[in-house]
Formats: structure tokens, C-alpha cells, sequence
């Protein structure tokens, strides 16, 4: 799911999730032991990125972009919120919000300093904030 609301489509999510697998156990050598879990999203959000970046070069050549987005009904504003955000925002912000993750280990995973991580956390909950009304820091 949070692949979903990062690349917005069911089946590019999948099919990411499915070559992060694969990956991993190609690279399974090669692997440090210290956070499978984390090192599978590190290759599955760095897949994602990668993703994202080939569908925007390759929309503005064909002039259209692909806006098809899978939203979660139990609470439409929030998810528009999210999707609304830039694609590392957003993937920070699950990493930390559903996952679990601090920002030290998000950093990690994204390869940036903690300083970056933290700043955009915090950017994404104001923008989440004022998407939906709530408070706000200033107030």
C-alpha cells in the first residue's frame, strides 16, 4: 500500500515490490544483516523514485500526463493530502507514520543526512495540516 500512494498505481507498485524482492535475494551476499525490513524499502522506494522519474520525462514527451491514483475510501482527504505530496515527502512521511521508522533510519534508507529527513517530515505534517484545517504551529 505505501508503494501505492508513492508510484499511484496498484500495478506499478506490484511490480516494484516484486523486482525489490528480487533484488534482495540477488544481493543477499552482499547484505549487512542489521534491517531486512529496511533494506527492502530502501531498494523498493529507490526502485519507486526511479520509476517516477522515467514516467515524468516520459509523459512530457508523449504530452499527457498519467494521473491514475488508487485512494484508500476510509478517508479520501487524507490520502488526497498525501498523494498531493512530492514523491519523497510522501515516502518519508509513511516510513515514519506507518512504519514506524525515525528519521535517522529514514535517512539511511533514502542515503541523506537526518537534517534533510527531519526538515521534510516536518514540511509534509504542515502541508498534511493545512490540506485538512487542522491547527496550525503558528497558531
Amino acid at each position: 500500500r505505501r508503494l501505492v500512494l508513492i508510484v499511484g498505481t496498484k500495478e506499478d507498485a506490484e511490480d516494484i515490490a516484486q523486482e525489490a524482492y528480487v533484488r534482495a535475494f540477488r544481493a543477499w551476499d552482499r547484505f549487512d544483516g542489521r534491517d531486512a525490513r529496511a533494506w527492502i524499502h530502501t531498494i523498493a522506494l529507490r526502485l519507486a523514485f526511479n520509476r517516477l522519474e522515467r514516467r515524468r520525462r516520459w509523459s512530457t514527451v508523449i504530452g499527457r500526463l498519467h494521473d491514475e491514483a488508487w485512494t484508500d475510501a476510509a478517508d479520501p482527504d487524507l490520502w488526497n493530502a498525501v498523494r498531493a505530496l512530492e514523491p519523497r515527502a510522501r515516502a518519508t512521511l509513511l516510513l515514519h507514520v506507518l512504519d514506524g521508522y525515525h528519521a535517522d533510519e529514514i535517512a539511511t534508507m533514502l542515503g541523506e543526512p537526518v537534517g534533510t529527513v527531519s526538515s521534510r517530515l516536518s514540511r509534509a505534517r504542515a502541508s498534511l495540516r493545512r490540506a485538512l484545517g487542522g491547527p496550525t504551529r503558528e497558531g
